[in-house]
């Protein structure tokens, strides 16, 4: 069975006999610190989340890259790996880095500001159908909308919010609701 192994992993290598190349730890480094971030994610706060994930992938990278190379040039690992290190380690840096920046805030779920359906607020400005005015919402101005298409909203009068489009809240008249309740 060991045989087997070695033979499948020098294979693998493109060397004569098993030798523990860069492209080997580097897949190993990826592997390693992936699974770190699975199996401690919860614990994480929410802005430490996935950078493990996206040094791991660095390292994945990085490993591919190498093998790659060794693959089509067929350089001696000998002076990759003794030699050369410090720039491996310069390019899965830059690597990281870069997947931090762009690919890690895919992974970040943020939590969206929803307004609650039916809530008060007070005009400020008269609200003509299917125009916008200004209303006061939870002690701040809003624009507003007025989605009745009876009649205008006179100033200072009480209004729904039915919902926000963008940074404009969609309002009616209290007696729309009144007439329908």
């Amino acid at each position: 069975m060991y045989s087997i192994l070695i033979w499948s992993l020098a294979s693998a290598t493109n060397q004569p006999g098993f030798a523990f190349t860069p492209p080997m730890l580097w897949l190993l480094i990826g592997v390693v610190l992936s699974a770190m971030e699975v199996l401690i994610i919860k614990t994480q706060p929410q802005k430490y989340r996935f950078y493990l994930l996206m040094m791991g992938a660095s390292a994945l990278i990085e490993s591919f890259i190498l093998w790659r190379g060794s693959v089509a040039f067929q350089f001696s690992w000998a002076n990759i790996m003794y030699e050369d290190f410090d720039w491996q380690i310069f390019y899965w840096m830059g690597i990281a880095l870069a997947l931090s920046i762009w690919i890690r805030p895919i992974f970040i779920v943020r939590k969206k500001f929803v307004i609650p359906e039916a809530t008060e607020a007070r005009t400020i400005s008269e609200i003509f159908p299917g125009e916008t005015g200004m209303v006061i919402y939870e002690g701040a101005s809003w624009k507003a909308r007025n989605e009745d298409s009876q009649g205008a909203i006179a100033p200072r009068q009480k209004v729904y919010v039915l919902r926000r489009e963008g940074n404009t809240l969609i309002v009616v008249p209290d007696r729309l609701i009144h007439i329908n309740s």
